[in-house]
């Protein structure tokens, strides 16, 4: 197993076909440099880094959870979890015009695309992909938000992640995943939010598909109980 650090260009074998560059990778010319420190990973034509950080550092790409704090001129100011401030435009929504903008207020919460990460700069993010269409991001409204590891987010985008899918069988929800470390859900109850909140916490350092069941089975029968 490969370790990277920052700057460290990637010559493994199995990346010169990949066609997907993930998490802890940027494409620099030819050039495949490491941004963060991490273990090298590949799978089916895609390469990422296994990054262990609570730290978020934003890359080109990333889909992030982030909150409104102020709005200047046709911008708002984000915060995405980094010690810097990202920003938006008004214009980076589906059907945004000068006439019709978004309602944002502080404190307000929308899900959103890392499209550009310009050294010195602050962080840019869209609403919509090249075609202006939203495609699931935007405003969320209602719900609760939280935050997890860095390396949880992952595991739980992955496709074949059993978390939420055993999950699903026994809660009806909603859930947006940031790659920064925060979790948006929604749920027909409070009390559903506070289960599905406290099984995705525990759920981190589960591995086994048994203990997942009961630790989901149990939650769900102390809410019907309650």
């Amino acid at each position: 197993m490969a370790v990277y650090l920052p700057g460290d260009v990637i010559n493994e074998p199995s990346s010169s076909d990949s066609s997907i560059i993930g998490y802890g990778i940027n494409l620099r010319g030819e050039k495949k440099v490491v941004t963060q420190p991490g273990a090298f990973r590949s799978d089916e034509g895609k390469i990422w880094l296994s990054v262990h950080s609570k730290r978020y550092i934003p890359q080109e790409g990333d889909r992030v959870i982030a909150i409104v704090t102020s709005k200047t001129g046709d911008f708002f100011r984000l915060d995405i979890g980094t010690a810097e401030y990202a920003m938006i435009s008004f214009t980076n929504f589906e059907g945004a015009t000068k006439r019709n903008r978004p309602n944002l207020k502080t404190g307000d919460i929308i899900y959103a695309t890392v499209f550009d990460t310009t050294p010195r700069t602050e962080a840019e993010l869209t609403c919509v992909d090249d075609e202006k269409r939203a495609r699931g991001m935007g405003q969320l409204n209602g719900g609760y938000m939280f935050k997890v590891s860095l390396n949880h987010c992952r595991r739980l985008i992955n496709p074949s992640c059993e978390i939420l899918q055993t999950m699903g069988k026994f809660f009806k929800f909603e859930i947006t995943v940031g790659m920064n470390g925060r979790i948006w859900v929604n749920a027909p109850t409070t009390e559903e939010i506070i289960k599905i909140h406290d099984v995705i916490n525990k759920s981190e350092f589960i591995t086994g598909e048994d203990e997942l069941i009961s630790l989901v089975q149990h939650s769900y029968t102390r809410s019907v109980s309650g």
